[in-house]
This record gives C-alpha cells, sequence and structure tokens, in this order.
C-alpha cells in the first residue's frame, strides 16, 4: 500500500509542475505532458512502479521467465496465434472449412473485386505452397471455383461457389464468437492501447516484408537502421 500512497503523491507532485509550465490545463493535455516528462527522466517512473511478477505456472511459464523482454514479447505474440488457431478450430469443427486460413481466404474472396491467387497469398504471407494448398483443398470441398480474367487472359479468378457462400456465412457467426471468447478475460480498454502499438509494428515489418523479402539477413538488418529513424 506504501508504494501505491507514494505513487498518487508523485502523481500530485507532476501535476503541479505541469500546472506552472501549462496555460491551458486538462486531462490530455497532462496525459501527454507527463508522458513526455517520463521519456526525458525515465528513472521517475523507476523510482516508485515496481517490476510487475510474470504469473508462474509450470515449465510454459518458466521458460517465458527466462528470456529477456524483446524475446518474451515476441513468444507471447507467436503464443496469441496458436490459441487463436486452437480455438478457431474448435469453433468450425462440424464445417467443411476447420483452419483459420481457410475461412480467410472464403472471406477475402467474397470481399475483393479480382482474387488473384498470389493476391492472396501475399495478402496473408504465406509461403507459396502453403496459400495453393489451402486454395486446392477449397476447390476439392466445391467452395471455389475459377473465371478467365476478361483484363488478363493468361490470369484466373478465384469466386466462391454458392456452397462457399454458405459455409462464409455459417462461419462468419463462428468466428464472430470466438473474437469474443479470445477477449473475454480482459477488457476492451487494455487491449485497445496495445493494438495500435501492434499495428505500427505491423506496418513497418509489412514494408519490408512484401519488398525486401528475397535480401538475406545482413542486407536486410542494414536496411532496418536506415528505416527506423522514420518510424520513431
Amino acid at each position: 500500500m506504501k508504494s501505491k500512497y507514494a505513487l498518487f503523491k508523485q502523481l500530485i507532485d507532476l501535476f503541479e509542475e505541469y500546472e506552472q509550465a501549462e496555460e491551458h490545463l486538462d486531462l490530455l493535455g497532462f496525459s501527454r505532458w507527463m508522458s513526455d516528462r517520463l521519456e526525458e527522466e525515465p528513472k521517475i517512473n523507476q523510482k516508485v512502479v515496481p517490476k510487475k511478477k510474470i504469473p508462474h505456472n509450470g515449465a510454459s511459464s518458466s521458460f517465458l521467465l527466462e528470456l529477456n523482454e524483446k524475446a518474451r514479447f515476441l513468444e507471447i505474440i507467436s503464443r496469441m496465434a496458436r490459441y487463436h488457431e486452437f480455438y478457431t478450430r474448435k469453433a468450425l469443427k462440424d464445417l467443411i472449412i476447420n483452419t483459420r486460413l481457410e475461412f480467410l481466404f472464403l472471406q477475402s474472396i467474397d470481399q475483393m473485386e479480382k482474387a488473384k491467387k498470389t493476391d492472396l497469398i501475399n495478402t496473408y504471407h504465406l509461403e507459396y505452397t502453403t496459400g495453393m494448398d489451402t486454395i486446392r483443398r477449397l476447390k476439392n470441398n466445391g467452395l471455389l471455383d475459377e473465371k478467365q480474367d476478361e483484363s488478363d487472359k493468361r490470369a484466373k479468378l478465384l469466386l466462391l461457389t454458392e456452397q462457399g457462400k454458405q459455409v462464409l456465412n455459417q462461419s462468419i457467426k463462428r468466428i464472430a464468437d470466438e473474437n469474443t471468447l479470445f477477449f473475454a478475460a480482459i477488457s476492451e480498454n487494455k487491449w485497445k492501447k496495445v493494438l495500435p502499438v501492434l499495428e505500427e509494428i505491423d506496418v513497418f515489418h509489412d514494408e519490408v516484408y512484401q519488398n525486401h523479402g528475397d535480401k538475406p539477413f545482413a542486407e536486410i538488418s542494414n536496411l532496418m537502421d536506415s528505416l527506423k529513424h522514420y518510424y520513431k
């Protein structure tokens, strides 16, 4: 409790400092001013806020505790993707489709004006063989068909069959329920705060992935050094 009261006192002290520095006072302005202040002097935050402990739930958590913060962040993101896939499979269990990727392909083809195979595969950053295998399964199950692209006779466009539309409509509600289930244990105020950070990371790495995927690691590393200044 003592540390909590110390935090409140520090907050009051910071507001007094903000009041002296700024002419127009409001909560949004104070939050931005305080954020800038903490960036300038991060030790202010470290004096009061105790380091949170990660719940220890067996070997899995023990492994995470051994990782540095960046590695732990990336591993947790990877785990979340696997949890999402796990719940999605259960939600779609008795349908013809049973994976998140199959659902996303049907949904994207339904929304895209011209659904080319390569565009679809690139949208989800897939290996070519993985994307083609997914398209093949959907076609073999009678959910997809192809037609000639009128503007490019060499290309074929994907479209949903009537059965594909029915399966998509059935799965949309189940996926919405899965999304709700996934976030049931955490408030919207918490996960929505994380979303802008993840979107910023995604935009940066999507640019590298789409345009420099053929380069070796050393060259990509050098590229990062030149690009990162534009994203700070």
